[in-house]
């Protein structure tokens, strides 16, 4: 009998492979039919949530190149090189990407070491109740996206992505740096409302829960623009979560924010 394995199988599956090897193999006086090109097909157990080599993801209703890339902590660049296609391609329901590198490419982030901005400054990982303002510019040419209480604070220990800010419900929610919007939408499950404004090939910013938006995909928008209005979408109390992404990995925006 020849029998190929594809996948991974553990112990317990292992004991039910034996079995029907010897239910398969004939015993007693019944005759059986040999087994030839018997094919098992046994799935891999899946991946943890942060690692991608080997997965896709299909295309659902509103999601675009910088959502799916978002999500799967990847630079949109690169998702876009190891699909063939272009960064700004319409992508549509059903398609299938892929969020691992085909062989002989390589990443952006790889490609290129050296931070966009310098280190402004960095947050423990306990959380801070700090009035934060919105009209200082930082070193590195970022403000303050909201005023309000900075009630969480980055920890890639904790997987908590960015920081989160206190406030009244409608206040204002003000872009960091100028940019431009590449996602607007509630696509992204525990974002709520959520707006991505790309600053650079490898700067993203993140603005999610909130209960308006004023601005569409496409927009070019400019530092200190009102884009949206602070809510509780997608979560239990009134706050703006901020993130910023460098080369699709969550980084600590304190680094980039002036000193609250």
């Amino acid at each position: 009998m020849l029998v190929w394995f594809t996948g991974q199988f553990n112990r317990s599956l292992s004991f039910s492979l034996i079995a029907l090897i010897l239910l398969t193999s004939g015993c007693g006086s019944t005759a059986r039919a040999p087994l030839t090109n018997v094919e098992l097909i046994i799935e891999a157990k899946p991946l943890p949530e942060t690692t991608y080599t080997g997965r896709t993801t299909i295309v659902r209703p509103g999601d675009n190149l910088y959502s799916i890339s978002f999500l799967a902590g990847e630079n949109y660049l690169d998702v876009a090189v190891w699909n063939n296609m272009d960064p700004e391609a319409t992508i549509y329901p059903g398609q299938v990407i892929k969020l691992y590198p085909k062989e002989g490419t390589t990443s952006t982030s790889s490609a290129t070491s050296s931070v966009d901005v310098p280190i402004e400054q960095s947050a423990d990982e306990t959380n801070q109740q700090i009035i934060v303002g919105s009209t200082q510019v930082s070193s590195s040419g970022w403000i303050w996206p909201a005023q309000g209480k900075l009630v969480a604070t980055f920890s890639q220990s904790q997987r908590r992505n960015g920081i989160q800010i206190a406030g009244e419900n409608g206040a204002p929610i003000r872009v960091s740096a100028n940019g431009r919007v590449v996602y607007s939408g509630t696509g992204l499950i525990g974002y709520g409302r959520i707006i991505i404004v790309k600053h650079s090939e490898r700067l993203l910013s993140v603005y999610a829960h909130n209960s308006r938006v004023v601005v569409k995909e496409g927009d070019t928008v400019s530092q200190g623009q009102k884009i949206a209005e602070m809510g509780s979408t997608d979560t239990n109390r009134v706050k703006l979560h901020f993130e910023i992404r460098q080369d699709g990995k969550p980084v600590d925006p304190l680094r980039f924010l002036p000193k609250a």
